[in-house]
Order: structure tokens, then C-alpha cells, then sequence
């Protein structure tokens, strides 16, 4: 579903109330999520697991409810989810209780200042679907961070550019709908180049890549030395 399908389905439904109508949004949001993008950022979370030897400590940035961490917990020896926000860390950290999961902890923090973790305290640094949602300094000063703390980075984002298609479209339609600063920044991600010129910018060397998802999604092995 286009983000023209989605204005046409709000504008022949004027007539429901306001807040029904952001409740409709966002329905219309997490469907097309579920059906359309995740079954294709599953193939890019596996993706990520496979350039993860074992055994290795791995932090994993901007975790949100810990999907992928919750994968990267069953291949290495411990890993560590960070976000700010607090209700999906609340969330991982009760599922990571319920599954008995003792190799998974879960924070609240800040990426952009990972001053209590020391240089190359981790085996593996990695970030999903979070770079374009950031503003370009703040994105570089992430990566910056990662670089400093890890001795690998793995960075699983949009391709830039995607080849023309139906799921380049999706993928800019999904954008589209976020509207925003999140909108503004994936403009700009796209327009730099994508992660090429990020982890230029943050001083990391890009040693692998595998594109996923018809050519939108990409994943990016670092190397930091």
C-alpha cells in the first residue's frame, strides 16, 4: 500500500471523528508493517546473525523491543540492548526474564554518549533500520561511538539507491507516512548516499556488504581499526 493509496482511503473517510481517525492511521501503518515490511527485515536480521561469529559479546544500538537481539542472543555469549525508549526496553527486558534469557540485558541509554562502556569493550557493535531515522550529525556521532566501543560494526539500513520497483515504493511510501523530522532525515540519508557516506563521515571501513529485500535493505560489515 502507496502513501497516495493511504491518503485516498483518509480522504473518503473525512467524516470519522479526529481521534478515530490517527487510530486508523496507525492501524493502517502496522498492517502494511506486518504483512509487507517485516517478512522482509526478518531476511535482514538473519542476515546480520550470520556475520556473528561465535563466541562474541555484541551491544546491540537503538534495539527498540529486541528483536534482533533476542536472535543475536541464541549464536553469541552475551549481548546488550540499548534505547531510549523506555517502554520497549521494558518490553525486552520482560520477555528476556519470562524466556530465562541470561545472556540478554536491556538499558536505557543514549547512543549518541556510550562513555560507560570502555574502547573495544565489545566483539560486535550493530544497528538496524536506525540510521536514516536520525539526523546526520547525531547518526555520525552514533557510528562514532560504535566505532570506539566495538571491534566490529554492523550496520543493516536502506540500500542507496534502490533499484525502481514496487518495493522501492513501499519502502518510500512507508517513509513517507512517518511525515516529520523521521521523513526529513530518511530524505537525507538518501540524498548522502546512504550508509556509504555515513560510515565514511564516522571513520569506519566498510569490509563486506549483502543486499536484501528485493535491493532496499542493505547490511554493511565495519571494520573500526
Amino acid at each position: 500500500m502507496t502513501a497516495r493509496l493511504r491518503d485516498f482511503i483518509m480522504q473518503t473517510v473525512i467524516f470519522i471523528p479526529p481521534n478515530a481517525r490517527r487510530l486508523l492511521v496507525m492501524f493502517l501503518n502496522a498492517l502494511i508493517y506486518t504483512t509487507l515490511i517485516d517478512p522482509l527485515l526478518s531476511g535482514l536480521r538473519k542476515t546480520v546473525v550470520e556475520n556473528i561469529n561465535q563466541p562474541a559479546t555484541v551491544i546491540d544500538i537503538a534495539c527498540g523491543p529486541g528483536t534482533l537481539a533476542f536472535q543475536i542472543a541464541e549464536k553469541a555469549s552475551h549481548v546488550t540492548g540499548i534505547d531510549l525508549d523506555e517502554g520497549a526496553i521494558s518490553h525486552a527486558s520482560s520477555r528476556a526474564k519470562k524466556r530465562g534469557a541470561g545472556n540478554l540485558t536491556f538499558d536505557i541509554r543514549d547512543a549518541s554518549d556510550l562513555s560507560s562502556f570502555h574502547d573495544g569493550q565489545f566483539d560486535v557493535a550493530v544497528t538496524s533500520m536506525a540510521v536514516h531515522q536520525f539526523p546526520e550529525e547525531l547518526a555520525v556521532r552514533i557510528l562514532k561511538e560504535m566505532k570506539r566501543i566495538a571491534k566490529t560494526v554492523i550496520i543493516a539500513d536502506y540500500n542507496c539507491p534502490m533499484p525502481r520497483g514496487i518495493s522501492r515504493s513501499l519502502a518510500y511510501g512507508i517513509e513517507y507516512m512517518a511525515k516529520g523530522d523521521h521523513h526529513r532525515n530518511f530524505m537525507n540519508y538518501m540524498k548522502r548516499g546512504g550508509v556509504g557516506w555515513f560510515t565514511g563521515a564516522a571513520g569506519l571501513t566498510i569490509r563486506s556488504t549483502t543486499i536484501r529485500g528485493n535491493g532496499v535493505f542493505v547490511v554493511a560489515v565495519c571494520d573500526t581499526k
